[in-house]
């Protein structure tokens, strides 16, 4: 296994350029989900705090596989928050704390979900290429995804998804196929058309 850069750059929340957070006051924790009550002074608001619901929730993988063929895999899987079965990539979260969060276990972790997922792994001498990171929804939560591109990739193991996950499907399609599927709606979820468009922005699909 190779990487396409041996580091990069993670996403953290902080006080920078005029931000500075005077409040935080916890609502609600949960393992997988807290909301905090915050007051935040902005590059444009210096004068008062502005009040903020903030939900903070784990940073998380996405990965685009390729075969040799240049076909990216697909996983469909069922989501409860909106009772639907969505193909996307393969995707998972980062069990540890932001501030804890290293390449290395960002890597290690895309690694592994892709295994868990779908069975597959890099081949010999393939690239997990780091392609940045995006926010899901800016507005409500500072949740964060790290975004890469694997390829190419073969069948390493069965598929192990855990206790809280169905996958009742995987398939390969083609560029072509994948930009068939975004473009009639059929792909809806944000780190599926994320990942798309990070590829398409840098000339690899």
């Amino acid at each position: 296994m190779s990487l396409a850069a041996a580091d990069f750059p993670l996403f953290r929340v902080e006080d920078r350029e005029g931000w500075q957070r005077v409040s935080s006051e916890r609502l609600f924790d949960h393992p997988h989900i807290s909301v905090d009550r915050v007051e935040c002074l902005t590059p444009h608001r210096q004068d008062r705090p502005v009040p903020w619901l903030v939900v903070q929730r784990k940073a998380a993988v996405a990965i685009a596989p390729m075969n040799e063929e240049g076909e990216f895999l697909l996983i469909s899987q069922e989501r409860v928050p909106v009772q639907q079965t969505l193909w996307e990539f393969p995707a998972g979260q980062i069990d540890a704390p932001v501030a804890d969060i290293t390449p290395d276990l960002i890597v290690e972790t895309a690694l592994r979900e892709l295994r868990e997922e779908t069975g597959y792994g890099l081949a010999p001498g393939g690239v997990l290429e780091p392609l940045g990171w995006f926010l899901p929804s800016q507005g409500f939560t500072d949740e964060h995804v790290y975004l890469f591109q694997a390829k190419p990739v073969c069948v390493v193991s069965r598929p192990e998804p855990d206790g809280s996950e169905h996958i009742s499907d995987v398939r390969w399609v083609s560029s072509e196929e994948l930009r068939r599927m975004i473009a009639a709606n059929e792909i809806t979820n944000a780190l599926t058309l994320a990942l798309f468009a990070r590829m398409a922005a840098k000339g690899t699909i």
